[in-house]
């Protein structure tokens, strides 16, 4: 596609729609922007960055940029994974949503909420916790409080409640978003004037699923109708050993089918491998030996359970009950599944919400990224060892983090990959390790979860011809000069 440069007249018009002080061209703004390393390695700084406040806004903007054909940028909290900054040249408008920080409505008896996008984690969650402590907003997992609610739905990634609900996009009932027209689509049975959004399958096909896994590049979306979920009061957090990734996938499987018993209780499955723990420390505290773990004693693969209960007297039975299925497990194959006893504080900062568990990564010289890919949950053990052995053969430490989702219907599988920013050529190594491995897992039916646009999306869509060609045809009817950036599913 061809796009159009932003002018001077452009930041003028601009100006008249949001008012100068919402409008930003200057070098250093635009370079605070950037985004790179958690999710991806490529992105380039906005021509200019424009912060809206409201829907009208926004659709006057998108106006403007589809009749001038310049490209456009949304991102609000920018931590979700999508790229949360242009990856095409000129790469024009830089749309941050952060502005439109609203919490529209609350409604306990259909249990959602209606948000804008600029809301953030930390701030639904302290005013469910001041104004509805029974009640819970499926906030992202493992991301830090400045992540937003819609960022994770728009990504369909994981919240805190994955393990029980599904993906984060599966809690979405409905949403307004504005494309590139000008019009304004919603979605469910909030299509219907004057009705509510409780009824995500609305008054046909469910348009909204065009939007969630778009990561932003059919529409802007400016509010979203989320579940909310019941907020028992007594939690902990138990874990159990294993020796491989098998056990690990086939003992948390069996605690999972107890769908309407013990794993409903269960919000956040997630364990991995013990390298993702060193991944948290200061390079010069990892040992060089990676296996000392197992000199004192502690299993190499692990699974933690986070169980919310109404009482402690369900909470005493739910723990007891996973501990008799995993010494089931341990009796029908011969092999020991420890559980290890967590400190009060480690229990503590993993209910904490929301957590920061991403954060301390930084700590391992800047260069990590984090490749995510959905299999069965019965594939998770496989992939884990396959991605385990690439790893090692490109120098890489071998670290896993895998995370159930809706009962072990699904795994999320996430390989950290953790390399030295500044040593000449370790990002076109990661890209190599990201090819070679793609063409395995693709071969095998998996699929990527935030694709790399240069690795995964190309790959992937190859082998998905039709099902790409429709995505294009369906963008094409409201974004006709496709100024949506392409984000990391490169579309077109």
């Amino acid at each position: 596609m061809s796009y159009n440069p932003v002018t001077k007249e452009i930041v003028e018009s601009l100006n008249s729609i949001v008012g100068k002080e919402y409008v930003n061209d200057k070098v250093p703004m635009r370079y605070a922007y950037v985004s790179k390393g958690i999710m991806g390695l490529e992105s380039i700084p906005a021509e200019v960055i424009v912060r809206p406040r409201y829907v009208e806004e926004v659709r006057k903007l998108l106006i403007l940029a589809n009749e001038n054909k310049i490209p456009v940028t949304p991102v609000a909290g920018g931590l979700s994974g999508g790229f949360a900054s242009p990856l095409i040249s000129p790469s024009g408008i830089l749309l941050d949503l952060s502005r439109m920080d609203r919490i529209v409505e609350v409604d306990l008896d259909a249990r959602y909420m209606v948000l804008e996008p600029g809301v953030r984690s930390g701030t639904i969650w302290a005013y469910f916790r001041k104004h509805y402590p029974d009640w819970a907003p499926p906030v992202p997992d493992g991301a830090p409080p400045a992540a937003t609610v819609l960022g994770d739905a728009l990504e369909r990634g994981f919240s805190m409640v994955t393990g029980r609900y599904g993906p984060q996009a599966d809690m979405v009932m409905g949403a307004e978003v504005v494309v590139p027209t000008g019009d304004v689509l919603y979605t469910g049975s909030w299509a219907l004037p004057g009705a509510k959004p409780f009824y995500k399958w609305g008054l046909g096909p469910d348009l909204g699923g065009l939007f969630l896994g778009a990561q932003g590049t059919m529409g802007v979306v400016t509010k979203a109708a989320v579940k909310i979920v019941p907020h028992p009061h007594y939690k902990t957090v138990v874990a159990y050993g294993m020796d491989n990734p098998y056990d690990m996938q086939d003992a948390t499987l069996e605690v999972s089918k107890y769908e309407m018993g013990i794993s409903d209780h269960c919000v956040m499955v997630q364990g991995g491998n013990w390298p993702l723990v060193m991944t948290r420390w200061p390079e010069d505290r990892v040992p060089t030996d990676y296996e000392f773990y197992k000199k004192i004693g502690i299993s190499e693969w692990w699974m933690n359970f986070e169980v919310w209960a109404h009482s402690q007297e369900e909470l005493d039975f739910v723990c007891k009950r996973i501990d008799e299925i995993m010494k089931d497990y341990e009796a029908k194959t011969g092999r020991s599944l420890p559980q290890w006893k967590l400190h009060p504080k480690q229990i503590a900062s993993r209910l904490k919400k929301p957590n920061k568990i991403a954060i301390p990564y930084s700590l391992w010289n800047a260069g990590f990224l984090f490749i995510t890919w959905y299999t069965p949950w019965k594939d998770c053990a496989e992939f884990s060892e396959i991605y385990n052995e690439k790893m090692v053969e490109y120098g890489f430490p071998p670290v896993m983090w895998i995370a159930s989702i809706d009962h072990c219907r699904q795994a999320i599988c996430m390989p950290i990959v953790c390399f030295d920013a500044s040593k000449p050529g370790d990002a076109d190594k990661v890209q190599e390790l990201n090819r070679e491995t793609t063409e395995i897992f693709l071969d095998k039916g998996w699929v990527e979860y935030r694709p790399d646009p240069y690795v995964h999306a190309p790959m992937m869509y190859s082998r998905a011809k039709t099902y790409h060609e429709y995505l294009k045809k369906i963008r094409a009817i409201w974004d006709p000069n496709y100024i949506m950036h392409p984000g990391r599913l490169a579309i077109p």
